[in-house]
């Protein structure tokens, strides 16, 4: 077996696997399509960002109760539920498309189901790959890998979707999501998860259950600092995915072409860095500087891109940020899986989805305001000091943690 592929050898990971990504591209495949049609209905770009913003707020409020459901029930029996209810959206989604019912209420409705679906999707996700590995040392190959899944899907989901709209129709990216979600349902069934609950969660109430996830974090003084950290650093820098389109038509003087290789740059270097991580047995400490390297890393990009104003070397600074973004969100969900008590990973894994996807909506805003009093270039370089003086920070307050510890 391949090093980079390992956890491979266990068979529950290998029914995981390939429906992982399968039904990844397929969803990436959806998102396209459902902004591309929102547009077309509305034309209007502040229509679609109001509708963007309402649908994530699921993702806001009911991921923290995911993790509690996660911790409570049945893990095997969640993950078939939530792929039914995945291909059942996505079912529904194709009806109404091509029986002509398709409006911006059902798309909104749709769409608020399946982030309701997705928070307790990902929370679930990150904690199952502790049952999915035999041997404990293969989970952070697990978490490389559904790394590099995502990235893979980001770069072909949106590639096909755009060739499917531009000579097919826009309905067949949701028939084709639906076509893709099934053999997942169909590779999680056959699972055999070993799933033992704590009788203290199984008798708690949901909000008990919460109470208890969040005091557990409050007293765990590395895990709190890591999440503290992804929180400040997610808030940071995936305001690049607002700038960018602002940045290449503005500074660069560019037009659409420039930012699809611009982005797909980006993609490039994640997915490189997935498969890099994946090849790696990485120890705690290690982790650790894999977190300063990668914050350090998009700021030196991010500085370039503000500075230096050429295709050729914004696209290579995006290679660099892309490269970056994975070393250290994978080394940070390394790192809380390997100190994180079973009992309580779903929830703790829930604050980290939260930490990680619910800072995007609100930081986009504020770097738009800023990009509109400083300029977009000003903006990056802003962003870019900014990373160095987190990797400041939580270098020293890691390193003393440690220190405290021994």
């Amino acid at each position: 077996m391949i090093k980079a592929f390992r956890a491979l050898q266990y068979r529950n990971f290998r029914l995981f696997f390939p429906g992982l990504i399968v039904s990844q591209i397929g969803i990436w495949m959806q998102n396209v399509a459902v902004a591309w049609l929102v547009y077309d209905l509305t034309k209007s770009p502040f229509t679609m960002g109001s509708i963007m913003c309402v649908n994530a707020i699921p993702l806001l409020f009911i991921t923290p109760f995911g993790g509690v459901i996660v911790d409570k029930f049945d893990r095997h029996k969640l993950l078939f539920t939530i792929q039914i209810l995945f291909a059942l959206q996505a079912l529904l989604m194709t009806i109404a498309s091509y029986s002509g019912f398709i409006a911006i209420w059902n798309i909104v409705f749709l769409s608020l189901f399946l982030n309701i679906i997705a928070s307790i999707d990902a929370p679930l996700r990150q904690s199952t790959f502790i049952c999915l590995v035999d041997d404990v040392n293969d989970l952070s190959n697990a978490i490389s890998l559904n790394s590099c899944c995502f990235n893979l899907a980001r770069l072909i989901g949106p590639a096909l979707a755009g060739l499917i709209i531009a000579h097919i129709d826009v309905r067949a990216c949701f028939l084709i999501n639906f076509l893709c979600l099934m053999p997942s349902v169909f590779l999680v069934k056959m699972m055999h998860i070993n799933d033992v609950k704590s009788d203290e969660i199984k008798n708690a109430t949901i909000v008990e259950g919460l109470k208890e996830g969040l005091r557990y974090i409050s007293n765990h003084q590395q895990i709190k600092l890591l999440l503290q950290f992804i929180a400040i650093f997610s808030f940071t820098v995936l305001t690049y995915s607002v700038l960018i389109p602002m940045y290449c038509k503005d500074v660069l003087n560019s037009d659409a072409d420039v930012l699809g290789l611009l982005m797909s740059m980006a993609g490039v270097g994640a997915l490189t860095a997935s498969l890099f991580l994946a090849c790696k047995t990485t120890s705690s400490k290690g982790l650790q500087q894999h977190l300063l390297y990668g914050t350090v890393l998009i700021g030196i990009c991010f500085i370039g891109i503000g500075l230096i104003h050429s295709v050729t070397m914004s696209a290579l600074f995006m290679l660099g940020a892309g490269f970056g973004m994975p070393i250290f969100f994978v080394s940070n969900n390394m790192l809380i899986q390997s100190i994180v008590d079973d009992d309580k990973r779903g929830r703790v894994m829930s604050i980290n989805a939260l930490c990680f996807m619910g800072t995007t909506s609100v930081s986009s805003f504020l770097a738009g305001s800023v990009a509109e009093i400083l300029g977009i270039a000003q903006t990056f370089t802003l962003l870019g000091c900014i990373l160095f003086g987190l990797a400041i920070y939580f270098g020293f307050k890691l390193h003393r943690l440690n220190c405290s510890e021994k």
